[in-house]
């Protein structure tokens, strides 16, 4: 159960403030013990492989990134 007051006190708070808590809160789970859905890591190994298939196919981030901004 969520406590309202945490829940209205986060709401008042700046969308930078919102976004370093939820941050904050899943840093704190343990991922360790949570399964992934097998569709999920199907989905991870095929990335993966293609990848490693044609490295050089693709954007890296920092153009994503560059581009995002250049937009904004």
């Amino acid at each position: 159960m969520i406590d309202q007051s945490l829940l209205e006190q986060a709401k008042q708070s700046s969308v930078d403030e919102r976004l370093a808590v939820i941050g904050a809160l899943w840093d704190s789970i343990d991922h360790q013990g949570r399964p992934v859905p097998s569709s999920t890591a199907a989905l991870v190994d095929a990335r993966v492989a293609e990848a490693a298939a044609d490295p050089l196919v693709g954007r890296s981030w920092q153009d994503i990134k560059a581009d995002w901004r250049r937009e904004r």
